[in-house]
């Protein structure tokens, strides 16, 4: 099971308008992430193009964006699926990004490399949690 970490320079503007609701979300796919950066970069923060991977990822559509009882929770709808060509790639990182701001929110932590085989056309989905959403805040 993949560890999810928040990125901590998405806190602030979290909480100071960056509207989640309305926003485009993407996951992309990368080797490290550094849970202190504050922009993500389409082929610096991520793969970059090629074998199956297209670089800034793949779009998330929102579901539900709402605050109940003082709770917020942003659930999204999972990204397409990537499927490995030719070399393939490797990760370890899927990285949810605010793709309208640029700003990374968290990642999770696949524990160790993914290798993707091209050759086999292996395929890889991040599957969303449609109950609790992604994050919440309270």
């Amino acid at each position: 099971m993949a560890t999810y970490t928040k990125y901590t320079a998405a806190v602030e503007p979290l909480v100071e308008g960056d509207n989640t609701g309305t926003a485009a979300w993407k996951i992309a796919l990368a080797l490290t992430t550094n849970i202190a950066d504050t922009t993500f970069v389409a082929g610096t923060t991520d793969l970059i193009t090629g074998a199956g991977y297209t670089q800034g990822g793949n779009a998330c559509t929102t579901t539900t964006s709402a605050q109940a009882a003082g709770t917020y929770k942003l659930v999204l709808a999972n990204p397409a699926t990537w499927t490995a060509s030719g070399a393939g790639f490797t990760f370890r990182y899927a990285v949810l990004y605010n793709s309208t701001s640029s700003i990374p929110y968290g990642f999770w932590d696949y524990g160790s490399s993914v290798v993707m085989s091209g050759a086999n056309a292996d395929t890889f989905s991040v599957v969303l949690d449609a109950v609790n959403g992604v994050f919440s805040v309270t």
